[in-house]
């Protein structure tokens, strides 16, 4: 696959899941009164952005740790 079809398909992948996040956090506003905690990252499924959610989780436990 080319890197700039890679590209796109990680762009599209990337704005389906925030599409699909704010829906949620939509309807469950507007029915149980608040917002979810929905996250982009919550509906991601190309491999290279699961790899970046677990890069982004395993970089914010090293900030908590080092700050203690």
């Amino acid at each position: 696959m080319k890197i700039k079809e890679q590209i796109k398909t990680i762009i599209d992948d990337y704005s389906e899941a925030r599409d699909i996040s704010m829906e949620y956090n939509k309807y469950d506003g507007f029915f149980k009164g608040h917002q979810s905690p929905e996250t982009v990252w919550n509906f991601v499924k190309h491999p290279f952005l699961l790899r970046v959610k677990g890069l982004l989780a395993s970089l914010k436990l090293i900030k908590i740790s080092n700050s203690r």
